[in-house]
């Protein structure tokens, strides 16, 4: 399986610390900034529209706490985004995400047929979070339709956690598992 449309977990890290910070800055020192809060948020979520898997994973970031007085938290929005991240892959986002989908990839270890998928997809110790990680995350987009030009043009609007919002991501992944299993065996 090819690797060429990941960005590594130290490129992904380095270029969302980058972006955080400069943003961060500016939330902290408005003065110091021709351009707001919101201006460059709506900069980034071009970028990410765009498809630039470490600006969706910056949009991620943002909408999980939300900016107090200027953006409100909205899990939805933060799950949409890292997802799509993952799915456009983004290896940090993904490895960040590895405690939702681990249940898919015990499901997909204990596959007796593990054997089979590891040789067919060139899967091994180093890249299997990654690798399966991109497949869960593009089943899911697939599942719920997520794309980035709804979210950008989503109405900025406070939707914190619950529980039965996990479960629309958690259902939307349980549809996605042996679709992927099905193409790892393909």
């Amino acid at each position: 399986m090819e690797r060429e449309n990941f960005v590594t977990k130290s490129d992904a890290f380095k270029g969302f610390t980058e972006l955080r910070t400069v943003i961060n800055d500016c939330i902290n020192n408005p003065e110091q900034y021709t351009k707001s809060f919101l201006d460059m948020f709506t900069e980034v979520g071009t970028l990410a529209m765009s498809g630039n898997c470490i600006a969706q994973d910056v949009m991620s970031y943002y909408y999980k706490n939300g900016v107090e007085g200027q953006l409100p938290e909205n899990y939805d929005h933060y799950m949409c985004w890292a997802i799509l991240a993952g799915a456009n892959g983004n290896e940090f986002a993904i490895e960040k995400l590895q405690f939702f989908l681990n249940f898919a990839f015990e499901e997909i270890v204990e596959n007796e047929q593990l054997p089979d998928i590891l040789d067919r997809n060139d899967i091994d110790e180093e890249n299997y979070v990654f690798i399966l990680g991109n497949l869960l995350c593009e089943g899911i987009v697939d599942e719920l339709g997520i794309n980035a030009k709804d979210l950008v043009e989503a109405q900025f609007k406070e939707s914190k956690y619950t529980p039965e919002k996990l479960r629309k991501y958690r259902k939307a992944l349980d549809t996605a598992l042996p679709k992927v299993v099905n193409y790892l065996l393909a």
